[in-house]
This record gives structure tokens, sequence and C-alpha cells, in this order.
């Protein structure tokens, strides 16, 4: 090749390259303006900068939860611990005032129950619920037979529990409480439980009565007969004045020619741990400015006191949360010797007399006994 045509391929490369970096060049050119050229912007971005990309506490999912779940475990552990050292001073040291648990010291509250009456069962229901009280209510219910008088009956936490069918060995059912307002709500109660919309057959000659007045005192004797088959209480020891006096007035209206009259408790007071006692008499005399109740009374005391008064013995005692809860069945000395007459009858042959004894009709007037309306 000669010189000059190798002059004229230099030139044409040098023209060449001078073009393609004018090309490139002209990405970041700007016009007058201000702006980059349309057609350049249109095909390449805009240059930016790298930015690290940092990850917040905010955005890493469960972060904070985790961080904060400790502080959390740790106060709740603090509140805990807390509570159990004040539990345990408490528990350790017994009532300053030893008297606090004596009869002659206790007031009388027994009329509390008549503010508390529309709230009782809301106040009691869940904590019966939880402690299983409302099982040995149906038990003891369940026990119950011939005629039947349930005493410091309240709002009529036991009604439920009666078997009150048709074949039912229940004859009559009389419902006592000192509080008029707590009669009240047992009696709406009873209307809704077992009224013409609750759908349940009853016993068509099942007899119910409720009555308010004062079970220390005489009350009316049952439709048929002069006493009792049956006699319950739960919860009501803890609430008069004088329970001895009480027990041996259920015992006064009970039969004592039966050997299946029964007397059936259900009470709380003192338990057979100290520490525990220590804390029913430091909050015992507060429980019964609220809830109208004594609940540090020796329950067993009691029972062992009047039972030698009145000429019962107790059949069966059970005792649990913590010895808290009494449960009792009371009966007649004399009564483990009675033999029941119609079994006699059965076993020795037909007299040639038969002596017919109709059963009085109807029920005692008892409203107008007692002037009660």
């Amino acid at each position: 090749m000669s010189s000059s045509a190798k002059r004229m391929l230099l030139r044409s490369l040098i023209a060449r390259r001078n073009v393609t970096l004018r090309s490139h060049a002209g990405q970041w050119v700007r016009n007058a303006s201000g702006q980059t050229s349309t057609a350049v912007s249109a095909r390449t971005p805009a240059y930016k900068p790298f930015q690290p990309t940092t990850i917040t506490d905010a955005k890493r999912p469960g972060k904070t939860r985790r961080s904060a779940a400790p502080y959390i475990l740790s106060t709740l552990a603090a509140v805990l611990g807390l509570y159990i050292t004040q539990l345990s001073l408490a528990a350790s040291k017994p009532h300053p005032d030893p008297s606090i648990r004596d009869l002659s010291t206790q007031t009388d509250v027994a009329a509390r129950y008549d503010e508390t009456a529309d709230n009782f069962d809301s106040e009691v229901g869940t904590s019966e619920a939880l402690m299983g009280i409302n099982k040995i209510r149906r038990r003891l219910a369940e026990q119950c037979k011939g005629h039947v008088l349930e005493v410091s009956c309240g709002t009529g936490r036991n009604l439920g529990y009666y078997d009150v069918r048709l074949g039912s060995k229940i004859e009559s059912l009389t419902f006592v409480d000192l509080s008029a307002p707590m009669v009240d709500v047992c009696k709406k109660k009873w209307t809704a439980l077992y009224g013409p919309t609750s759908g349940i057959r009853k016993k068509a000659d099942l007899i119910i009565r409720f009555l308010t007045g004062s079970a220390l005192e005489a009350m009316p004797p049952p439709p048929i007969g002069e006493k009792y088959d049956t006699i319950i209480q739960t919860m009501g020891l803890c609430s008069t004045a004088a329970p001895t006096k009480l027990l041996e007035n259920m015992a006064a209206h009970l039969s004592a020619t039966s050997p299946d009259a029964r007397i059936l408790l259900l009470e709380h007071g003192r338990s057979y741990q100290d520490w525990l006692n220590n804390i029913l008499d430091k909050s015992a005399a507060k429980h019964a400015e609220i809830h109208g109740c004594w609940f540090n009374r020796d329950i067993g005391a009691l029972v062992v006191e009047a039972a030698d008064r009145s000429g019962l013995e107790v059949v069966k005692e059970h005792r649990q949360h913590f010895g808290t809860t009494w449960v009792y069945e009371l009966r007649f000395k004399s009564a483990a010797n009675i033999v029941v007459p119609i079994e006699i009858a059965k076993e020795q042959p037909a007299s040639d007399e038969a002596v017919d004894e109709a059963a009085p009709e109807g029920s005692f007037g008892w409203r107008g006994l007692l002037g009660w309306k």
C-alpha cells in the first residue's frame, strides 16, 4: 500500500473515532434550559449515586416484640414475687387480736343480704363454679326426699338441683330466709326454672312454699305431718349471729321417728392449715362487711356443740379446699335403731283387721299461721 493510501485510511479511522466519542458524550450534554436531551434521557436514565440500604429495627419483623418480652416477663415476675411475699408475711403472722374468731366479737351482718340480693349470684357464681361448690350443692340436693326444708335459702342457688320431675321422692319444698329481697329473687328463679314456659314436667302434687322469717324461731311444719324428712342448709352458719342455736332449731324441726331423716350442711369456715387461718382472720372483718358472712368460724366445733345438745350425730363429714369447705350429714342418734314400720308389715302375715288411716288432705295455711303475706 502506498503512503498516500495509508494516510487516507488513518484519517478515516480517526474520523470514525471522533464521531463515536461525540455520540457518547452527547448523552451528558445539557441544553440551554438545563435539562437533558429528550431523546437521550428516554434511552438512558439519569445517573444516581449508589446509596447503601440500611435495615432499621422497625423494618425487622419480631425485633421489637423479642426485645420487649424479657422486660415484660421480668415485670410480671416482680409483681408476682411481691404478691407472694406479702401473702407469705400475712400468713406467717397471726391476727393481733385473737378474739376476731370468737362469736361474741363478731357483729351481726345478716342485714347485708338485703342490699346484695340482686347481684349476689353474679358475685359468687364464678368462684363457686371454679371451686366445685356447685357439684357439692347438686350432690346434697339429690339426697333430699320427703318433705324438704331449706334454711337460709338465699337467692335459691340450689333450686336447679332438686329433683322435681315426675316420680320424684320429694313431696314438698319449703324455702326460708331472713332476707325478703333474697326470697323474692328465689321466687323469680323458681318461675324461670320451672314455670309454665320451662317445658319441664313437674310432679303434679309437689307443694312449693317460700317464707320470709328467722330460722332461729319456730318455723311452720311441713304441709303434711309435723316434722321434715330432710333439712338442708348451704352457707348459712357463717351468716347468723347464733349458729349453734340455728342448728338446734333445725334439729327441732327434723323428724325423730324416721331412720332416713337427715340434716345436710354445706358450709365454709376455718382451715386445718394455720397459715390459711391467719389469712382468714385478717380479712374476716372486711369480708363480713362486704359479703355478710364470717368465713373464719370453726364450723366443726359449732356442729359438735349443737349435735351434743340436740341429740344429733354425724353420719358423714367431708372437708376440702384446705379444710375451708365443710360438708355434713347429720341424723338423730336414736334414728339408728328405728325400724321402718312398713318394712315389718311386709314380713308379718296379713291381719284379719285392717286399719285405714287416711292422710290429711291439703296443706296447712302457713301464711296465716305466721301472719306472713
